[in-house]
């Protein structure tokens, strides 16, 4: 398969961050699976570059956790155990919830109807079927909470574990049905943030993560292939 479309990574003039940024990007939406491995000199070639920025980005995203290096050699994309699940799950409910009581406590009148707004295009996109526009979305009312809660360290604490949550996400949207589910929760954390009422905000938004946790746990033992287990 093709690791990289190369139209706009020869334009650039930052081709290092380009080549590391796009080969992320197929890892996160799904296209390169896990235990994929990763061939220096077939990425290189496909981008028309040479193996030193690929071989960059390749060390970066192992840093990252992402990437794993094989014990015969070369590196191959990681799987996705339960520890990763009980994790990140972990800490996002954690973290999101204290972000959702804050930004009850702290949200004002435009902030509500910027949420309200995500929600209404979330459900037009409903309608229309579009799931990759409505992960997006998804993704957005997330970061508008966090900004809600006005407090920098927080959002950059959350921020870090902003690329596995998007792998994730995509994962728990692939069950039928879940999308309405997850709007319907966004809805009832706006009402319950214009009541003023944080402490059920916040156990609202960990319910809404550990739900997505125990589908993904579930996937996981139907099928462990899909995460690169045996």
């Amino acid at each position: 398969m093709e690791y990289i479309e190369d139209a706009d990574v020869r334009k650039g003039k930052f081709l290092r961050e380009q080549v590391y940024k796009k080969l992320k990007t197929t890892i996160l939406d799904g296209s390169l699976a896990p235990n994929t491995r990763l061939i220096e000199e077939k990425i290189a070639s496909e981008i028309g570059t040479s193996r030193t920025p690929v071989r960059e980005a390749i060390q970066k995203l192992e840093k990252e956790g992402l990437i794993k290096k094989l014990p015969k050699g070369g590196f191959a994309v990681s799987k996705i155990t339960e520890a990763d699940i009980e994790d990140v799950f972990g800490i996002r409910s954690v973290l999101e919830g204290y972000a959702g009581y804050l930004a009850t406590l702290r949200a004002k009148d435009e902030d509500i109807k910027a949420l309200e707004e995500i929600v209404k295009r979330e459900e037009e996109c409903i309608a229309s079927k579009k799931i990759s526009e409505i992960i997006q979305l998804n993704t957005e009312f997330h970061d508008k909470l966090y900004r809600t809660a006005r407090s920098e360290r927080l959002y950059n604490i959350i921020n870090d574990l902003r690329d596995y949550i998007y792998r994730f996400r995509r994962l728990i949207f692939s069950f039928e049905g879940m999308a309405e589910v997850s709007i319907k929760d966004h809805k009832d954390m706006i009402e319950l943030m214009k009541l003023k009422k944080p402490s059920q905000v916040e156990n609202l938004i960990r319910k809404h993560i550990i739900r997505g946790k125990n589908l993904i746990k579930k996937k996981l033992k139907k099928d462990p292939k899909i995460y690169g287990n045996s």
